[in-house]
């Protein structure tokens, strides 16, 4: 073998050997260890005892809610039942200052110092004659409530002039207002001529030194005669 035949297969053996291995072989890939499967035992006895558990938790939690609700609702029910009972004390405060304002107001028509009122009324033969008028404008005190004789207050209040009128009954009694009181005299009478009564005569502003005006009115089925009398005029006429 000649020498360069000798040195090129040297060479070409010196090339391989530096040449680098293989990718397969210089190429290293790690292995991933196989993972292990473990089965999980579950206690389904404590799964079950804390599914009731949280619940029950729940289900606390939301009444819970519930009674503050209702708690809540309450406090308006309380306010609205304050506020009744406040407007129904009121309510009570202004019927009872009504109830006042109406018996003063009837004191004030019914019973007025002085002033009385007349009323009488022709049925056919029949004459009925009225007077209500304050215990004081008869004389009386006013805190009496009974008489021992009505006579002077039956007998000295009217007179009826004309009509040939019998009298037939005569009745006096007291009608209480607050601490005052009125008297009523109620008088019944038979004309046998009716239709020839002249006129009413109030003989009360000579018996009673308290009679001052007397409101007198008669009535009959034709109409109604109506006069104010005083002690200057005390005469109500009726043709």
């Amino acid at each position: 073998m000649s020498r360069s035949v000798f040195f090129l297969a040297a060479s070409t053996l010196a090339l391989a050997a530096c040449q680098p291995a293989e990718e397969a072989a210089g190429t290293l890939e790690a292995e991933t260890p196989p993972i292990a499967e473990e089965t999980v035992e579950v206690d389904v006895a404590t799964v079950a005892a804390e599914d009731e558990s949280s619940e029950s938790a729940e289900t606390h939690d939301h009444d819970g809610e519930d009674h503050d609700h209702e708690d809540h609702e309450g406090e308006p029910a309380d306010e609205h039942s304050d506020d009744a009972d406040h407007d129904h004390d009121e309510h009570d405060h202004d019927e009872h200052d009504h109830g006042e304002e109406d018996h003063d107001h009837a004191g004030g028509e019914a019973h007025v110092h002085g002033v009385s009122d007349l009323a009488a009324s022709l049925d056919g033969s029949t004459l009925s004659i009225s007077v209500e008028g304050a215990l004081a404008n008869f004389d009386l005190d006013e805190s009496i409530r009974t008489l021992d004789d009505i006579s002077a207050y039956t007998d000295g209040t009217v007179q009826v002039i004309g009509g040939d009128c019998t009298r037939d009954s005569a009745g006096a009694s007291i009608r209480p207002i607050g601490d005052h009181g009125n008297l009523m005299i109620d008088l019944t009478y038979t004309c046998s001529a009716a239709a020839s009564i002249e006129a009413i005569e109030v003989t009360g502003f000579q018996s009673f030194a308290g009679f001052e005006e007397v409101n007198a009115v008669f009535l009959t089925d034709a109409g109604q005669t109506a006069e104010t009398l005083t002690e200057s005029d005390t005469r109500l006429d009726l043709n």
